[in-house]
């Protein structure tokens, strides 16, 4: 870890990354390990364009990402970026430099419920639903009605996504990726998960502690009662290949 002005107190921090799906708890883990002694994470979407970091800051994103993953007197310094972030070339190459930087890869396991709350997300963006991206409080149970083809159409974007974001992230050296996924690290009442949790600081290399933040998850209840038009919804599902995600929906 190189050391500035020979002062022991003040040190660069190894750099991280994580690489997230949308809506896989990628904010809710940035938070948690922002909570962690040892570890500098910024908890928001740092290279989105309404970021504070990208509308104060006039530099390159890779400049930017730099900044972030080498904060002074941290063990670790990270941020998290989504798919469309991570793989834009500027960034893609800072991150696979030499050498390259570790990567959290977080995805989420059940696409149909990942693609639902992605669908309600962009409508509360677009002002059709009163809807927070992310919250401290809780919020009040809403019930829309949704079009099946598009939820489906959705899921097998994010799937995609998902497998694309696999092949690129396969062959990083000389450290593998830690994969988990939206379901291994949702532990209860607002903690990380403990495995989770024991298998990052292992991989980060800084000691453990039990983590968890404030956030409150904004569409808890199953989607039958979410979704007005479930039985239509439901069938559509029922007749793709993502029938078995409807157990746990």
């Amino acid at each position: 870890m190189p050391k500035i002005e020979n002062d022991e107190t003040k040190y660069l921090a190894r750099p991280a990354v994580i690489i997230a799906s949308v809506r896989s708890g990628g904010t809710f883990l940035a938070h948690c390990l922002s909570n962690h002694p040892q570890i500098f994470c910024d908890r928001g979407e740092s290279l989105h364009y309404r970021s504070l970091w990208h509308t104060q800051l006039t530099l390159n994103r890779s400049k930017l990402l730099f900044c972030l993953t080498h904060m002074q007197g941290y063990q670790v310094s990270m941020c998290k970026l989504i798919y469309q972030q991570a793989f834009l070339r500027e960034v893609w190459d800072y991150i696979t430099g030499s050498p390259a930087i570790p990567v959290i890869w977080l995805r989420r396991e059940n696409t149909i419920r990942q693609a639902v709350s992605h669908v309600l997300n962009q409508a509360a963006r677009q002002g059709n639903i009163k809807r927070p991206q992310h919250t401290f409080d809780r919020v009040e149970s809403i019930c829309v009605e949704l079009a099946p083809e598009r939820v489906l159409r959705v899921a097998r974007g994010l799937l995609e996504q998902d497998r694309r974001a696999r092949k690129r992230l396969k062959p990083l050296a000389p450290l593998a990726p830690l994969a988990l996924t939206y379901e291994q690290i949702i532990g209860p009442a607002s903690t990380l998960a403990d495995e989770a949790t024991r298998q990052i600081c292992e991989f980060l290399e800084v000691r453990y502690v039990p983590l968890g933040c404030e956030l409150m998850r904004i569409n808890p209840q199953p989607l039958a009662e979410m979704i007005a038009n479930w039985k239509a919804v439901r069938g559509a599902i029922e007749g793709s290949e993502f029938a078995e995600h409807l157990e746990g929906c």
